[in-house]
């Protein structure tokens, strides 16, 4: 069975350094910029939009990094033991991450 595992680190060197690990381990993720509902608010005050183009263009990254991994469930622990080395429990690179069971699938990826 497939698992959906969503991960949210707030952007720093060594939030890449986790993504190179979690790459070097075989772990593969649709990675996206993002940021708090907060901060999108009071960083655009009258604009009241969630992405701005000039980030796509230049690719940088906002607030923090969205992370979707789908895994086969006996991968799980494995992806989750290389989270929680790299982020040290969520202590020096701040973040969450959850998981659920996905019933229905299909893909060629």
């Amino acid at each position: 069975m497939k698992v959906e595992l969503t991960l949210v680190l707030k952007t720093t060197e060594r939030a890449f350094e986790t993504l190179e690990a979690l790459r070097s381990a075989g772990f593969n993720a649709t990675v996206m910029s993002s940021e708090s509902l907060r901060h999108a608010l009071d960083y655009y005050p009258g604009e009241h939009t969630f992405i701005n183009l000039r980030h796509i263009e230049q690719k940088e990254m906002l607030e923090s990094v969205l992370c979707v991994f789908l895994v086969e469930d006996n991968r799980l622990e494995d992806l989750k033991n290389v989270i929680r080395k790299y982020t040290n429990n969520f202590k020096e690179i701040k973040g969450f991450m959850y998981s659920r069971p996905i019933d229905d699938y299909e893909g060629s990826i």
